[in-house]
C-alpha cells in the first residue's frame, strides 16, 4: 500500500545462484516428462509475478526454448488498461516477449466461469478449458499454467476450481503461499498442508511449494523451520522469495494506473518507473514544500492543483540547480482550477525551455479529480508490478534465481512421469479426431426424441455427420415441436429409399449361405436396424448405433448376420469407464455369458486393441477370485488357461492374470499381493471379467459408486462398428456412443 510514512530500508537478499544445464529437449516435445505445470497462489491472491516472472524466464534461459503461459479463467486487467488483457497474460506477454497472441492465453472471463458454475455446468467449463489450452499448448516446450484467484472469481471456491482444472488437465499443481507479517512457521506448514488436502481431495497431483513475502527479521531461519516442518509429510519447499522493498513499494506507473492519469509532462517510460514511498500535498506556500521535502526519507510524490504555478517553478529552479531533495514526481489534481487550460499554458512555459537539458524536469502526471479523491483513491494502492515496471521485472528475476531452487524445479519437470491421460482429456481427444475427420453415422431410432437431441447437437458441434432413419415429415414435425434443428443431418425413410434394391441384393449375397431369397431379405430391410447395418456394409455410412427404442439382440443380431468376418471369430463388448482420475477398460460386460478359456483369450486380445485404438497403452488384467497361485478351482483354472492362450496369441502384450481387482489397480495393494516384477499389476487399464455375470454387475456398481461414465457397450468382432445403447440412455450417453463409433471407424480405414 502506499505510505505517506518515510519509507523503509532496503533489505539485504544474499542468496545463491543455480548451474544452468539443459533439462530439456531442443525440440518442441517433452517424452515421458511434464509438459506443462500449475500454479496457484492457495491463499486465492494475485501475488504470483515474480514467481511466473523469475521461472519462464529461468526456463526459457536454460531448459526449454519456447515456453508458454495460460491461464484457464482470466483475471481482470489492471486498473485504466488501454489493452483490456488479463493482468498477468498482458505483463508476460509484455516482458518476456511470449509468442502467441495474448487473446489464446485464457480460455475464458472470470463472469463466464461464474455463470456456469452457479448452474452447475462443471463439464461444459471443463471442456473449453481443455480445449482452449490443448489448442494453445501445441507448438510450446512447456505452458505454466496459472490458478484463478479469489479477487477474479468472487464467492467461487477457488481451490476447488483449480484443483478440478489441473486434475482435469492432467498437470501438476505448484503451489504459491503468501506469508503475513505476523506469519510463524508452524501457521505457514498448516497453511500449506491444508491446502494440499484440498487439492489433493479433487485428484490433483501436488507437486510442492514455493513461499512467498517471508517477513523482514530472519526470513532464513523462517524458511528453515518451514523446510524442517514439510519434510517430514512429503511437501518440496523448492524456495522462498523475501518481502522484497522494491516489489513492494508503490512506483509513479502504478500511481498513473490507478488513477488513469495521463502524463501532461515529462519522459516516456524511465521515469515513470521510480519509486514514490511518500506523498506530499503542496497546499501552502513555497517554504512549506521546502520544509516538507527536507524532512523525506525516501523518494516522494508532490501533489498540487493544477494553477499553483509556483510551486512548478519551484520544482524547476530545484531541478535547474542539482537540488538533492528527493522528488520523484508531480501529480496536478483538477481542484482549485478554474482555468486548467491556463495550467497547461504555464506547465509548458514553466518547463519547454529545459528539454533536452541535463535537468530534464521529472514526471508530471495530471489527473481530473479534485485532491482529496486523488489522495484516497492512491491509499487503496497496491504494489504491482506492471509491463512498464522495468526495474521490477528485472528485480523480480533476480530474486526468483537467488531465493528459489529453479534447478531442482527444473529437473523434477523434466523427469520421467506416468502420463495419466485423464478422463476429460481423453473425451477431449475422442471429440478432436471426431471433429479433424467426422465419420458418417447412422441412427436407425428417428422417432426417439433423445436420437434426435443427440442428433442436433452432434451436428451443431460437427462431430459426425448424422444420418437418421425413419419418415422425415415425422421427423421434422418432431424435431420442431422439441426446438432442435436437423437441418444438417440426413433424413431417410427407409421403407422407401431408392437404394433399397442394392441393400436386398447385397444382403442375399451376404446370407447365401443361409438360403436367404430377395423377398426375405425386402421384409428383412423393413426392420431400421437392418437396413443400418447394411448402409454400414455397403460403405454408404461407417457405423451404427442404436438401442435406444430396442432390445440388445433386436440391434446386434442384423450385425452379427453381415458384419462378421473370418479374423473377428467371436463378438464381445468393452465399456470405457471414465474415473474421477484415470480411463479404465472393462470387457466383456454385455455379451459373452460364460465364455471358455479360448473364448476368454479372445476377449482379452481383442479390448486390448480396442484400448489401443482409443489412444491407450494396454495393460490386460485377467481377473479372478485369486491373485497368482494362491487359489484353486476351476474357475481359477479357466482364467489361467486364458492367460497361457492370450500370450501365445500376442506375446507382445503386458498381461496378467488371474489377478484380483485391488491387485490390479492399486499398486500399493499390488505390492502386498505380488512380489515378482510386473508391468501390469496396480496399474492395469484394460480389466477382463471371468463372466457376464462378473462384468455386468462390477460396472455398474463403480458406475453409482463413484459418478463414472460408463462409455459403452462398444462392441468388438466386427468388419465395422456398429454400437449398443441402452434403453436407459441419456443425450449424452448416444453423444459419446457416436464418438465411439466414429473412432473405432477411423481405426477400421487405419486414419487414427
Amino acid at each position: 500500500m502506499l505510505s505517506l510514512r518515510p519509507g523503509r530500508k532496503l533489505f539485504g537478499t544474499a542468496g545463491r545462484r543455480f548451474e544452468v544445464t539443459k533439462l530439456f529437449s531442443e525440440k518442441a516435445t517433452l517424452q515421458g516428462s511434464t509438459d506443462a505445470i500449475y500454479i496457484t497462489n492457495v491463499d486465492g491472491r494475485r501475488n504470483n509475478s515474480p514467481i511466473l516472472l523469475g521461472l519462464i524466464d529461468y526456463l526459457e534461459r536454460t531448459s526449454a526454448s519456447n515456453v508458454g503461459f495460460f491461464q484457464p479463467v482470466a483475471e481482470s486487467p489492471y486498473p485504466h488498461s488501454t489493452t483490456g488483457l488479463p493482468r498477468h497474460v498482458e505483463l508476460l506477454h509484455e516482458a518476456l516477449k511470449l509468442r502467441r497472441e495474448p487473446k489464446d492465453m485464457s480460455a475464458m472471463t472470470a463472469q463466464e466461469a461464474i455463470k456456469l458454475l452457479a448452474v452447475g455446468n462443471w463439464n461444459e467449463l471443463l471442456d473449453r478449458v481443455i480445449t482452449s489450452y490443448q489448442d494453445y499448448k501445441r507448438g510450446h516446450d512447456l505452458v505454466i499454467l496459472e490458478g484463478i484467484t479469489t479477487g477474479g472469481a468472487g464467492l467461487v471456491n477457488t481451490m476447488e476450481l483449480n484443483a478440478r482444472i489441473a486434475s482435469s488437465i492432467g498437470t501438476p499443481v505448484m503451489m504459491a503461499l503468501d506469508a503475513r507479517n505476523d506469519s510463524t512457521a508452524e501457521s505457514l506448514v498448516n497453511s500449506a498442508l491444508i491446502a494440499r488436502q484440498g487439492l489433493i481431495r479433487n485428484q490433483a497431483k501436488v507437486m510442492g511449494i514455493i513461499l512467498n513475502k517471508l517477513p523482514h527479521g530472519d526470513p532464513a531461519g523462517l524458511e528453515a523451520d518451514i523446510r524442517a516442518g514439510l519434510k517430514d509429510v512429503g511437501l518440496p519447499v523448492f524456495g522462498a522469495l523475501p518481502m522484497d522493498p522494491l516489489l513492494s513499494s508503490v512506483r509513479l506507473d502504478e500511481i498513473k494506473a490507478v488513477l488513469g492519469a495521463t502524463l501532461a509532462y515529462g519522459p516516456q517510460n524511465a521515469a515513470l518507473d521510480s519509486a514514490a514511498s511518500e506523498v506530499i500535498v503542496a497546499t501552502g506556500t513555497v517554504n512549506e514544500l521546502l520544509s516538507q521535502l527536507a524532512a523525506c526519507r525516501g523518494p516522494c510524490l508532490v501533489v498540487t492543483s493544477q494553477d499553483r504555478t509556483d510551486v512548478l517553478l519551484a520544482v524547476a529552479a530545484m531541478r535547474l540547480l542539482g537540488s538533492p531533495l528527493p522528488i520523484s514526481g508531480m501529480l496536478l489534481t483538477s481542484a482549485g482550477s478554474p482555468r486548467p487550460e491556463a495550467a497547461e499554458a504555464a506547465l509548458r512555459a514553466c518547463y519547454g525551455g529545459l528539454e533536452g537539458s541535463n535537468h530534464l524536469p521529472l514526471p508530471i502526471l495530471s489527473v481530473d479529480m479534485p485532491a482529496y479523491d486523488a489522495l484516497q483513491a492512491m491509499s487503496r494502492a497496491s504494489a504491482a508490478i506492471l509491463p512498464s515496471s522495468h526495474a521490477k521485472i528485472e528485480h523480480a528475476k533476480l530474486l526468483f534465481e537467488r531465493h528459489v531452487d529453479a534447478e531442482a524445479l527444473a529437473t523434477e519437470l523434466a523427469a520421467p512421469q506416468d502420463q495419466r491421460l485423464t478422463p476429460k482429456m481423453f473425451m477431449h481427444q475422442i471429440m478432436q479426431q471426431c471433429l479433424e475427420k467426422p465419420q458418417n453415422i447412422v441412427l436407425p431410432e428417428g422417432m426417439d426424441k433423445r436420437v434426435l437431441a443427440a442428433a442436433a447437437e452432434i451436428a451443431a458441434k460437427k462431430l459426425a455427420k448424422i444420418t437418421i432413419l425413419g419418415k422425415p415429415d415425422q421427423i421434422s414435425t418432431e424435431a420442431r415441436r422439441l426446438g432442435l434443428d436437423l437441418s444438417s443431418c440426413s433424413i431417410i425413410d427407409h421403407t422407401a429409399s431408392p437404394d433399397l434394391e442394392k441393400y436386398v441384393d447385397a444382403l442375399v449375397e451376404a446370407r447365401k449361405h443361409k438360403g436367404l431369397k430377395p423377398d426375405q431379405a425386402r421384409d428383412a430391410l423393413g426392420d431400421p436396424n437392418t437396413f443400418g447395418v447394411m448402409m454400414v456394409q455397403t460403405g454408404d455410412s461407417d457405423g451404427m448405433v442404436s438401442g435406444a427404442a430396442h432390445t440388445t439382440a433386436a440391434t446386434i443380431r442384423p450385425a452379427l448376420q453381415v458384419l462378421r468376418g473370418p479374423e473377428s471369430p467371436l463378438v464381445s463388448s468393452v465399456f470405457l469407464m471414465c474415473l474421477p482420475h484415470k480411463v479404465l477398460v472393462y470387457g466383456d460386460c454385455a455379451v459373452n455369458v460364460s465364455p471358455a478359456a479360448d473364448q476368454l483369450a479372445q476377449i482379452a486380445v481383442t479390448s486390448a486393441d480396442t484400448a489401443r485404438a482409443f489412444g491407450l497403452e494396454p495393460r490386460v488384467a485377467m481377473l479372478s477370485y485369486s491373485t497368482g497361485t494362491s487359489g484353486s478351482g476351476p474357475e481359477v483354472e479357466r482364467v489361467a488357461e486364458a492367460v497361457k492362450i492370450a500370450k501365445g496369441m500376442r506375446p507382445d502384450l503386458m498381461l496378467e492374470g488371474p489377478i484380483q481387482y485391488d491387485a490390479a489397480v492399486d499398486p500399493t495393494i499390488a505390492a502386498a499381493k505380488i512380489k515378482a516384477p510386473s508391468d501390469v499389476a496396480g496399474q492395469a487399464n484394460v480389466c477382463i471379467f471371468p463372466d457376464l455375470n462378473t462384468g455386468n454387475n462390477t460396472y455398474k456398481a463403480v458406475q453409482q459408486s463413484t459418478g463414472a461414465i460408463a462409455m459403452g457397450p462398444i462392441m468388438q468382432g466386427f468388419v465395422k462398428p456398429v454400437n449398443d445403447l441402452s434403453r436407459g440412455c441419456t443425450i449424452n450417453d448416444i453423444i459419446n456412443t457416436v464418438a465411439c463409433t466414429s473412432m473405432q471407424s477411423l481405426g477400421v480405414k487405419g486414419e487414427r
